[in-house]
């Protein structure tokens, strides 16, 4: 946990450091819910997180830049072998790369790709973490639809919708 806080704490402060260049770099922060499916789906009911994301180049139609935050996927009662259990809730921390492409002005879609850590009680490890978007974007909000997974040993995934604001506007 502690080497998660160390790269999320350089995260943070490489954006706010390239912050104060000229160009097209964008600060956003925001929420998704999102309904569990794969393995996740079993024993989970509802996933709900936060999202930290800065894009600091932008080509044109293109931007990349990096993206973190936190998934919680709320348990859930199952029955095995007609016995009633309440699953943990547990999370998902990305450290991911962030890949936009711009088809017009306000419409975008794009890709999350890093490694998601896997946080809780019960749980522990992580795997390749992928997220991919479509949306809507102008210059204080994105709206957008999502998948978002990591591969470790099964299926961790949700679908849903978020919002993100943009804290640091681009040009």
């Amino acid at each position: 946990m502690r080497k998660l806080s160390v790269l999320f704490m350089l995260l943070i402060g490489f954006a706010f450091t390239n912050a104060q260049t000229e160009g097209s770099n964008w600060l956003k922060v925001g929420i998704h819910a999102g309904i569990p499916v794969g393995d996740a789906g079993d024993i989970s009911s509802f996933a709900l997180g936060v999202d930290a994301k800065y894009q600091f180049l932008d080509l044109e139609s293109f931007g990349i830049g990096v993206a973190t935050g936190y998934t919680n996927y709320f348990g859930k009662e199952v029955d095995i072998a007609g016995r009633k259990f309440d699953m943990d809730d547990f999370g998902v921390v990305p450290v991911a790369a962030l890949f936009r492409y711009y088809p017009t002005q306000n419409f975008f879609v794009g890709a999350d790709l890093g490694y998601g850590f896997l946080v809780g009680d019960n749980v522990d490890g992580g795997g390749f973490y992928y997220r991919p978007e479509v949306g809507y974007h102008n210059n204080d909000w994105n709206i957008f639809a999502y998948y978002a997974g990591v591969s470790d040993n099964g299926s961790i995934a949700n679908a849903g919708v978020g919002v993100n604001y943009n804290l640091i506007k681009g040009k």
